[in-house]
């Protein structure tokens, strides 16, 4: 676990410098910000009307607590569903909204990754894992909240099996995008670093495709079928198992909380769950210390103005 937390790139990608990056500020951010809201709305509309338990997650549900709605600084969006609700909420989001966005799961070709995407067509927003992805339009994340066991040792099997799956196909990831992922790295000699490692172990675990190490790793993560077990967990997380490890009744089970003028689930406990993420989330973090995402592409649905671009949503 050492070794997997020192090679972790999820926070030093969200404050690195790329260059040739695009920094979302002002009026264009809050107009993405609009264009997230319509998103999350599409897929809560599913949850809520295909029952499928879901609650606002990372900096969305900080948003929520602390502000009402989006952190003011914030480019993303993040929701949580029960990950034996997953396959249908899939189908139906499918079925009543396939002609407006991808949704990218790890069965699709040579995505590599364990977090879902809800992308919205006729946009672009290319991030650091779009590298050769033209699929990328403006997304919202969808992470799994899965099982896990009861049983103390079995539970720390499964943590620990996460934990190895998850990294294994982190570097089949790199390996696959080494030469983006080099690039991106810009002048942070340490990330570039890290990323050589993972790039040489992906290297020795090639002989396994990135899509075969991601189904792998899915079902190791899914493993528990026990749907009342009293333990879940987010391994696809960003802070994985054993970071993201709660009791069903303060994670699960939810309650509402406004955000931009909707009445949304957050997870029951906020409390420990927002401290255990942001540890004193109601106080702001100096500007320095504020996660920036490297946006490499950015475009509007056909170049239009927001107000046509709200026309057109409400037509």
């Amino acid at each position: 676990m050492g070794l997997i937390k020192l090679l972790s790139t999820v926070d030093q990608f969200k404050q690195v410098n790329t260059a040739g990056a695009v920094m979302l500020t002002g009026d264009q951010l809050k107009r993405y910000q609009r264009y997230l809201l319509r998103i999350a709305e599409d897929i809560i509309s599913v949850c809520e009307e295909e029952n499928v338990t879901y609650h606002l997650t990372g900096g969305s549900a900080l948003g929520a607590v602390r502000h009402g709605g989006f952190i003011p600084w914030d480019d993303d969006m993040d929701i949580d569903i029960l990950g034996s609700d997953f396959d249908r909420f899939e189908k139906a989001f499918l079925a009543r909204f396939s002609d407006k966005y991808w949704l990218h799961t790890y069965r699709k070709k040579n995505y590599g990754m364990l977090v879902n995407r809800v992308r919205l067509k006729n946009s672009v927003f290319r991030a650091r894992e779009d590298s050769d992805n033209d699929e990328c339009g403006f997304f919202v994340d969808i992470i799994r909240i899965e099982n896990t066991y009861d049983n103390p040792v079995l539970r720390f099997m499964h943590g620990m099996d996460c934990m190895g799956m998850g990294f294994l196909l982190s570097c089949r990831n790199y390996c696959y995008k080494r030469k983006s992922a080099i690039a991106l790295a810009g002048s942070n000699k340490r990330l570039a670093a890290v990323l050589r490692v993972k790039i040489f172990i992906g290297m020795l675990i090639s002989f396994r495709s990135l899509d075969k190490w991601a189904e792998k790793t899915q079902r190791c993560y899914s493993r528990c079928k026990n749907n009342r077990s009293e333990y879940v967990s987010v391994p696809a997380g960003r802070r994985h198992f054993f970071g993201e490890l709660y009791r069903r009744s303060d994670f699960v089970e939810c309650e509402k909380a406004l955000f931009e003028g909707h009445m949304w689930n957050v997870p029951k406990n906020y409390d420990l769950y927002l401290g255990n993420m942001y540890g004193n989330y109601m106080e702001m973090p100096d500007p320095d210390a504020r996660e920036e995402h490297v946006v490499l592409e950015i475009r509007f649905p056909d170049g239009a103005t927001d107000s046509e671009n709200d026309d057109r949503q409400d037509a």
